[in-house]
This record gives C-alpha cells, sequence and structure tokens, in this order.
C-alpha cells in the first residue's frame, strides 16, 4: 500500500473541507500533493488535478502514477477553471494563490454559480479582493478559519453560491467573519490586518495627495484593532 502523503497544516485544514465523494478539482496543483492526499484519505471518489504550467504539471502526473492513482486523479492543463465546465465537479479546492489572481479565477467560471458546488480558497495575500468579489457575484461565505504554517497565518474560505449578491463595506471586506471566531489564530490574523492597514495609512501620510485616504486606512486598521482586542 503507498505510504500516505502529509501536509502542511494550511493545506491539511483546507483539504478536511472537501466533502466525502466528492468530485474534486485542485486549482494550481503544484506537484499534485494536496489531489493525492484527498484521494489517499478517502475524501472523493476521483478528482482533476489542474495547473496552468507544463513542467509542475508533469511533476504532478509522475506523483499520481507513482502512487497509483491514475484511475482516480486526471491531470488537465489549464489557466484556472476553463474547460472544466462539463466535469461534475462538486467541489473546488484553489490554495496557495493570491487574492486578487483567485477573484479572476471565479469571475470567469460561471459554472460555480451552482449552490451545490463547494468552493475551498485559501488567498496567500489580498483576502480582502476575494471576499468583496465573491460577494458581489453573489456567493456567500459559509465558514472562515485561519490556519497557521511557520510564522505565518493564512484565511480559509469555504463558499457557495447563494444568488444573493451583496456589495461589502471595507470593513466586512478586511474582516469577513473572522469576528466572530474563537479561535486565538484568527484574533492574530486580525491584529496583522490591522498593522498592516496603519502601517499603510503611516506611508502615505507625507503625501498631500494621499491624506484623505491615509486617514481612511488608519481608521479602518484602528476600528479592526479595537474589535480583534475585544476578542475572547
Amino acid at each position: 500500500m503507498a505510504r500516505e502523503l502529509e501536509l502542511d497544516e494550511r493545506l491539511r485544514q483546507a483539504a478536511s473541507y472537501v466533502r466525502p465523494h466528492a468530485v474534486f478539482a485542485d486549482i494550481g496543483c503544484d506537484h499534485g500533493r494536496l489531489s493525492v492526499y484527498l484521494m489517499q484519505k478517502c475524501m472523493a471518489d476521483r478528482g482533476y488535478a489542474c495547473d496552468v504550467r507544463p513542467q509542475p504539471l508533469e511533476k504532478a502526473r509522475s506523483l499520481i502514477e507513482k502512487k497509483g492513482l491514475t484511475e482516480q486523479i486526471t491531470t488537465v492543463l489549464t489557466d484556472g477553471l476553463h474547460g472544466m465546465e462539463n466535469k461534475g465537479i462538486t467541489d473546488v479546492i484553489i490554495a496557495g494563490i493570491g487574492g486578487e489572481v483567485l477573484a479572476h479565477i471565479i469571475e470567469e467560471a460561471p459554472f460555480l454559480q451552482d449552490p451545490k458546488v463547494r468552493i475551498i480558497l485559501q488567498p496567500q495575500s489580498r483576502e480582502h479582493i476575494l471576499r468583496k468579489t465573491l460577494y458581489r457575484l453573489g456567493f456567500s461565505n459559509e465558514e472562515e478559519q485561519v490556519a497557521a504554517c511557520g510564522r505565518f497565518v493564512y484565511p480559509i474560505f469555504v463558499s457557495s453560491y447563494c444568488a444573493a449578491p451583496k456589495e461589502l463595506s471595507d470593513y466586512e471586506a478586511y474582516t469577513g467573519l473572522l469576528p466572530q471566531s474563537s479561535s486565538p489564530l484568527a484574533k492574530e490574523k486580525l491584529l496583522k490586518t490591522a498593522n498592516t492597514l496603519l502601517e499603510i495609512a503611516y506611508g502615505m501620510k507625507d503625501s498631500l495627495e494621499k491624506q484623505e485616504e491615509s486617514a481612511r486606512m488608519e481608521a479602518l486598521g484602528k476600528q479592526i484593532k479595537q474589535t480583534a482586542e475585544h476578542m475572547q
């Protein structure tokens, strides 16, 4: 029996949201470790390991073959979710990509606008842009968690289509569901977000053209910091 792969906490937590008997799409699969993990842990019936780059995809194909999973996992050379419309996808997982790129991938895949499809997203940065895009398109985050990996903390979104578009305020876009969490990591993430905003605001103070933006970012940073400090 092939030895099971292990993942870091960030990917392991994201993988835990893929539903039993799913047909998954692992977008930006890199070397295919996440796809193999999902199959080895019996979380899915079958899946697609997708990447826009031929070299990593070839490494994923090699790993999948080595683990004896070529019948269950298909490798696909594609940009985002292009061409995946008729594959019967039930769960999409995209990890380790910037929030702005993630938002573009979701915008370019209208077949995701189906309440039965679950989307698991782990943005590396700019999660506020991703949140705004999801809600504007009619998606809603059912759950948000934070995972630690080394000295970094990363948000994880579990989202689905609800056909109720909403324009998020800046505060909602930067905080999401994290203020409702009792996790110390959620508090840590919000404090990091607040400090980043305050640093950006401070860097704008000397620019006459950016005084208004600086004041807005400072107020937002202070609001988020106060929210985090009041969390248990």
